[in-house]
């Protein structure tokens, strides 16, 4: 069998009394024990173990649609091309299934049409209506003229009524030449602490980059994001990359007009500050435009790392650092208090900082300053165990 198709696996273990029947001689394969069925449907995909047993007899029948099977499942559905190729195969294969599944993983690729929420909304309302989580995962490659394939209609967004009920939440990530699409029950993330309002799951959509932020590859990058705005919008922006280019997150925040929070992990700490005067036009526009509100920096390494989020996020109203390198957070806090009522920063509101030195002095002396530089301002300030919380009206 082909290695590269997955297992419709079954969460049942061999007992005594099935590896004893294993060591038996049984001359006809209806004599086999339901114990040993549940081992051989380990080793078939989805598809061929419904077109090989559902049709053989009235037994076989009953014994896919087992309720008791059926509450030790996982079942998990892989791309290949004879089942996934047209709507035809997979609703047969849907139809024979099980209309009170609990948990459905489907993998695919190749084809975008599988893309369209619409159609998994259609399969899961008529075919399983008892889904408690649905896990869907796409891989959208380049064929072997370097060109991904072309959409020729408007692809649904998974953003609908239908999804938002399920608490889904729609995830695409970046890394080299590859795009991922994913769907999976909505998981808190960090933006979340920041509680200025109950979740919106039809805003939860969310964008990954990882190895991706590099001069000579800033071209491609962008083309890709551009294929990813024509099959959905994003709100949230994830960079793994150790280190950001300010230049490049200029041109990146300008193409996600839509961006609510934006996680990075560090800005180079060698970037020029000098910039194109194509750029300071887009910083215009970010100015007018951005509707990021929520900021998280791993690595914190200057007060100028300050200043270039500040630009790139003019509308900042939550900042979360968690490693503040080459400063403390007196100096850091002194010069946002300082500068509060200046437009780059006047909208922040909270501030997050992870010290593993915070005790009860640290914020004994953090509020003396705060009502030093800020008499007039009305803040709390919080201390669990080393995270220090910062808010103010």
């Amino acid at each position: 069998m082909d290695t590269l198709k997955r297992k419709l696996v079954f969460n049942e273990s061999l007992d005594k009394s099935t590896k004893k029947c294993l060591n038996q001689s049984i001359s006809s394969i209806e004599h086999l024990s339901n114990e040993i069925f549940y081992e051989i449907f380990n080793y078939f995909d989805g598809s061929e173990l419904v077109k090989t047993f559902s049709n053989l007899n009235f037994r076989f029948e009953q014994f896919l649609h087992s309720l008791s099977l059926l509450i030790k499942t996982h079942f998990y559905l892989f791309y290949y091309e004879e089942m996934m190729n047209t709507d035809n195969e997979l609703e047969m294969f849907s139809t024979k299934l099980w209309s009170n599944l609990k948990i459905l993983s489907i993998h695919c690729s190749q084809n975008i049409i599988f893309l369209d929420a619409h159609r998994w909304e259609k399969l899961i309302l008529h075919c399983y209506p008892q889904l408690e989580k649905f896990y869907f995962t796409f891989y959208d490659r380049i064929n072997n003229n370097n060109q991904y394939e072309i959409y020729s209609r408007q692809i649904n967004q998974f953003s609908s009524l239908f999804w938002i009920e399920r608490k889904c939440q729609f995830f695409i990530k970046i890394d080299n030449i590859n795009i991922k699409y994913m769907i999976y029950p909505y998981k808190k993330t960090w933006y979340d602490d920041f509680q200025d309002k109950n979740i919106v799951y039809s805003t939860a959509t969310t964008l990954m980059l990882t190895n991706s932020l590099t001069f000579s590859y800033d071209a491609i990058l962008f083309e890709k994001i551009n294929r990813i705005l024509t099959i959905t919008q994003i709100y949230h922006l994830i960079i793994i990359d150790k280190h950001s280019s300010i230049h490049i997150l200029i041109d990146l925040i300008n193409l996600l007009p839509d961006l609510i929070t934006f996680k990075l992990h560090s800005l180079l700490s060698d970037d020029s500050t000098w910039y194109t005067a194509k750029q300071v036009n887009t910083i215009c526009s970010i100015n007018v435009r951005s509707k990021i509100t929520k900021v998280y920096i791993e690595e914190l390494n200057n007060i100028d790392d300050f200043h270039y989020i500040t630009i790139l996020c003019p509308r900042i109203k939550y900042f979360k650092v968690k490693h503040l390198n080459n400063m403390n957070i007196q100096l850091l806090l002194r010069t946002i208090l300082k500068n509060l009522n200046k437009i780059c920063i006047c909208h922040i509101r909270s501030l997050y900082f992870h010290v593993p030195a915070a005790n009860d002095q640290m914020i004994e002396n953090l509020q003396q300053m705060i009502k030093y530089e800020q008499p007039s301002l009305q803040f709390t300030i919080k201390h669990i165990v080393d995270d220090i919380c910062i808010e103010w009206k």
